[in-house]
């Protein structure tokens, strides 16, 4: 396999943000704290953070193949997600975050599938995969900040590598800011035919770029609006969803080969007085396949003490669907996809939290905890309860 070459040029543009990029000689107040050479200032942990997250999920959809040829299977599933992030300083203008999230989970796909008889019985095992994601920010000067982030997922049968460039600029006191980005994916994963086979590797590439514009209204008041646009190639489907025929069979998926989609995002957040904070999202999402999508999402936090409040949030999503979607397809090699995610569907997401600090906690300066219940339902039979348990201490 042919490393992309944006991939190996990113990787050495987060490799070269190691370096003192100001040229300035070493603090001798450093001493022999110093690491990585001596003209490199010492790392300085900021923030350490445990998030666990649980993910209990039911439904059905007419691309699983758990279940009826005809359909709908089960598209039964449990997540159990463990992460950790660290970030850290290096002198006064580098900032390093490094996140690691583990997934172990269990679902009706061939992530778990080892032959073709397994078919069914396969869904119940287990499946591990992880990400090491490290992001890098250089302060040019008290206005200007460059970033790169590059990053690894590896799973059963699935790899992927990404990595990006970003600046901010503000301007008028600091009162609004100018952000830009781009970002590549590749993915590297098997490919299965619709009875469980492996027939070899196949991959994808996907390219984005995002630009936004954040803007301090009043004291209390703080709006963002971002325009995203992702081109994605290659093969676009997962190789193991099925679509159910009219022969009385079941199909693979056939898809484009190409997505281009379009993403509008809108944020405002408000200052309450009586020690609360509103955000309201919204985000317009549209893609040459067709579909066309509406989010909307608000979030109420209050305050009941110095060091802890409570939050409340309700989001809405409605989307339509591609034309070549169906449940019941001709055999004819046209294209065709029955996931329930591309379905057109209306959903709701309702949720609570609860957050906290504890100053002075040992060595670190607090210690900040949370808990999250959020219920997610949506109008084509699926459901998902989401617990999130997370500590993090600022030193």
């Amino acid at each position: 396999m042919r490393t992309p070459l944006w991939a190996a040029a990113l990787a050495l543009v987060a490799a070269s943000s190691l370096a003192r990029a100001d040229g300035a000689a070493p603090d001798p107040a450093l001493g022999d704290t110093q690491i990585l050479g001596p003209s490199i200032p010492r790392l300085q942990i900021e923030w350490m953070a445990f998030r666990v997250t649980a993910y209990n999920q039911y439904g059905s959809g007419y691309q699983s193949k758990s279940g009826p040829i005809l359909g709908p299977g089960s598209e039964r599933l449990t997540v159990f997600e463990p992460q950790a992030e660290i970030v850290a300083t290096q002198g006064d203008r580098l900032t390093h975050r490094i996140w690691v999230p583990i997934d172990v989970l269990s679902a009706a796909s061939p992530n778990s599938i080892p032959k073709i008889a397994d078919v069914v019985s396969g869904a119940s095992r287990h499946n591990v995969g992880g990400t090491l994601q490290w992001s890098t920010a250089y302060k040019v000067d008290p206005t200007t900040q460059l970033s790169t982030t590059t990053g690894l997922h590896i799973e059963e049968p699935f790899r992927s590598w990404n990595g990006g460039i970003g600046a901010s600029r503000a301007l008028a006191d600091q009162n609004t800011v100018i952000a830009g980005s781009v970002a590549g994916v590749f993915d590297w994963f098997d490919h299965f035919l619709t009875n469980g086979a492996r027939t070899g590797r196949t991959e994808r590439s996907s390219t984005l770029g995002s630009v936004g514009i954040t803007q301090v209204i009043s004291p209390g008041t703080v709006a963002n609006i971002n325009y995203g646009l992702t081109v994605q190639e290659g093969e676009l489907g997962n190789t193991w969803n099925a679509v159910p025929l009219v022969t009385g069979v079941r199909g693979p998926e056939i898809l484009p080969s190409q997505r281009v989609r379009h993403a509008l995002v809108g944020r405002l957040a408000q200052f309450l007085p009586w020690n609360g904070a509103l955000r309201l999202y919204y985000r317009f999402y549209g893609d040459d396949w067709g579909i066309v999508a509406h989010s909307a999402e608000g979030q109420l936090m209050q305050r009941l003490t110095p060091t802890l409040y409570v939050g409340g949030i309700y989001r809405f999503h409605t989307q339509t669907g591609p034309p070549f979607f169906t449940t019941r397809a001709q055999d004819s090699g046209e294209l065709r996809v029955a996931d329930s995610d591309l379905a057109p569907l209306d959903s709701h997401t309702f949720g609570g939290k609860v957050v906290g600090d504890v100053p002075g906690a040992g060595l670190a300066r607090s210690l900040h905890y949370e808990f999250e219940y959020d219920r997610y339902v949506r109008t084509n039979d699926l459901r998902i309860d989401i617990v999130t348990c997370s500590v993090g201490l600022r030193f």
